[in-house]
C-alpha cells in the first residue's frame, strides 16, 4: 500500500469519527443556576419593585446554546428569570406591594451559551420597562477561556451571565430609586 492511500484512509476515518460525535441534550435545570456564584456579592435593590411579568421572547425557542457535546435546552426562562429577581427583592405580581412600588416588566430577548475553540460565550440580554416608561436593555456578555467544555463549567458561565444581567439590573433601577426620592 502506498503513502497517499494510507493518508487518505486516515483522513476518511478522521472525518468520519468527527461525524459521529455525539452531542448530550441537557435541560437545564434551574437549582444548577445561582442568582449569586460563588465568591461574588449578591446585589440587592435599595426601594420597592415589584416584578410585573416575565416574558420569553427568544428567537431559538427553549434552544439555549450549549458547550462542547453538550446542547442545552431552558425549557422554561421565565420562571428562572422571575425566580432569581425575587431573590434580589423584588416583589411577585401578585403579592401585597408597597404603593411606592415601582412595577418592572421584563423580555427575555437572549439566553445562551455559545463558543469557539477556545472560548466560551454566556449571553443574557433583557428588555426592561419600569412604570411604563421606554424599555432600556441590559446585556450581559462576559467571554471566558473554554477550559474542558463540560456540563458544570457550562453551567457556571451561565451562571455567572445571569448574576451580571441581574446586578446590572438591581443597579439601574437603583439609581432610579435615588431620583425618585429627590422629586
Amino acid at each position: 500500500m502506498n503513502r497517499a492511500a494510507i493518508a487518505l484512509g486516515i483522513a476518511a476515518t478522521l472525518a468520519l469519527s468527527a461525524c459521529s460525535t455525539k452531542v448530550h441534550k441537557v435541560v437545564v435545570r434551574e437549582d444548577r443556576l445561582q442568582p449569586t456564584p460563588t465568591g461574588k456579592k449578591a446585589p440587592r435593590l435599595t426601594c420597592a419593585h415589584q416584578l410585573a411579568d416575565v416574558v420569553d421572547a427568544r428567537p431559538a425557542g427553549n434552544r439555549a446554546g450549549g458547550l462542547g457535546a453538550h446542547q442545552f435546552l431552558l425549557d422554561d426562562a421565565p420562571a428562572l428569570v422571575r425566580k432569581q429577581l425575587l431573590s434580589l427583592g423584588m416583589t411577585a405580581a401578585d403579592a401585597p406591594a408597597d404603593a411606592d412600588a415601582r412595577r418592572v416588566a421584563v423580555q427575555i430577548k437572549q439566553l445562551y451559551l455559545s463558543q469557539n475553540t477556545i472560548t466560551k460565550v454566556p449571553v443574557a440580554v433583557y428588555s426592561v420597562q419600569v412604570d411604563g416608561a421606554a424599555p432600556f436593555v441590559i446585556r450581559a456578555q462576559a467571554a471566558s477561556m473554554n477550559w474542558n467544555s463540560s456540563e458544570d463549567e457550562a453551567y457556571r458561565s451561565l451562571s455567572d451571565s445571569m448574576h451580571d444581567a441581574n446586578l446590572q439590573l438591581v443597579n439601574t433601577l437603583n439609581k432610579g430609586c435615588g431620583a425618585r426620592k429627590a422629586g
